[in-house]
């Protein structure tokens, strides 16, 4: 029955990046912004990689490489999102990913291969996404970007980005120990736990596109 769960809910997973792509679509002068030309470059690269991993997965070959290397892009991704929401921070937003490339690439030397889990480089990255998300709802209490902000778009994609980050965050930090020591029925529980996350952000993210093609 687990294993049934785990399953379906990879499925849904997967696909409910379509969410937010069908309101792109259907809103393409959304486009127009370059803050959404961004997040629709977060939508290609996370459906690239689920693409790519899910061939992996079928064929019986590790996906952990596209799993690094996803989220080193997705964490380059919102901090340019985030350089442009947040002017005052770009220098150190800029910095910020300066270092954490870096980081990585000294990690995958030294620390934890490429080819193996790398908590180091995954926590790293989530505790700054997490930090903008943070910063950023900071910014929108003070400057009041709309009179509802329920009805403003990033108000919503930044929750996206706060919740699967912030929910996520104990699994990523603790992913080496995770994958090494629990039991695969204990596994499925965490990569379920994930998944639901997963779906709820893109979620998020299409409320964020929709409230967009309303302006």
């Amino acid at each position: 029955m687990q294993l049934l769960i785990f399953k379906a809910l990879l499925y849904i997973s997967y696909f409910s990046i379509v969410v937010p792509f069908l309101f792109l679509f259907r809103r393409k002068h959304v486009l127009r912004s370059r803050q959404f030309q961004i997040v629709t470059v977060l939508l290609i690269v996370s459906v690239i990689a689920d693409v790519i991993g899910y061939i992996l997965i079928k064929n019986e070959i590790s996906n952990l490489v596209i799993n690094n290397l996803y989220f080193l892009a997705s964490f380059v991704i919102l901090s340019l999102l985030y350089a442009r929401l947040l002017t005052g921070g770009r220098t150190a937003i800029y910095i910020f990913i300066g270092l954490t490339v870096c980081f990585s690439a000294w990690d995958s030397l030294t620390q934890q291969s490429i080819t193996g889990v790398q908590s180091y480089v995954i926590t790293l990255c989530s505790v700054l996404a997490f930090g903008y998300s943070l910063i950023y709802f900071d910014h929108l209490l003070h400057t009041s970007p709309a009179s509802d902000l329920t009805k403003f778009p990033f108000f919503w994609i930044n929750s996206a980005i706060m919740y699967y980050y912030g929910m996520n965050l104990f699994i990523f930090i603790f992913s080496t120990y995770i994958f090494e020591n629990l039991k695969d029925n204990e596994i499925l529980v965490v990569w379920i736990f994930h998944n639901v996350n997963n779906i709820i952000k893109n979620i998020l993210l299409a409320i964020g596109i929709y409230h967009a093609g309303k302006e």
